[in-house]
């Protein structure tokens, strides 16, 4: 599996694995909800944001670029952000059926439905060599999952939808302290 070998691979060259990544980005989310609680403040979109899984994707993107095998590394990426971002958007309720804030449930959602199931106006990436046209896949995968993530987000707070780690599309976050450089302790 290429996106399995370059994630352990990159791993140890300082770039996490994309599962771990993504959990984390979750994770982060997560706490923050914890903080700030169900969607009753408009300050509360500030915790939305696709920036976190994006940059998992980008960090992806890396790890295969530096296996053996990039091109088919980042097939197999896409592939999974793809099936991913099936997953998440299965497990949320319609627009129709999600209530709270006007704000909110009838604006933000809905907006966000239609995007993380929209697709791009055109074939952006019509006429690029194998190795363009597969980062802009992967790519594209990669925005298209945080924009699902995104909606996730706000049934999150809205109430309208549970943790990801029971929804199963993401695993639970592993954090372990990080070493000092040279010295052999945590910080």
């Amino acid at each position: 599996m290429a996106l399995g070998m370059a994630g352990a691979a990159s791993a140890q060259e300082g770039v996490p694995d994309y599962p771990d990544c993504l959990a984390r980005a979750v994770a982060h989310f997560e706490m923050e909800f914890s903080r700030v609680g169900l969607a009753g403040e408009r300050e509360d979109f500030e915790i939305v944001s696709r920036e976190r899984v994006e940059y998992c994707g980008t960090l992806a993107i890396v790890a295969c670029d530096r296996s053996g095998a990039p091109l088919a590394c980042q097939a197999e990426l896409a592939a999974r952000q793809w099936a991913l971002r099936d997953a998440v958007l299965a497990g949320l309720p319609a627009p129709e059926a999600v209530r709270g804030d006007p704000v909110w449930a009838e604006g933000l959602y809905p907006t966000l439905w239609d995007v993380a199931r929209g697709s791009s106006a055109g074939p952006d990436c019509a006429g690029a060599d194998a190795a363009y046209a597969a980062w802009c896949e992967t790519r594209a995968a990669s925005r298209k999952l945080a924009e699902a993530v995104s909606l996730w987000q706000v049934a999150r707070l809205l109430g309208a939808a549970g943790p990801a780690v029971e929804a199963g599309w993401v695993e639970a976050a592993r954090y372990a302290p990080v070493m000092r450089p040279g010295e052999g302790e945590s910080r």
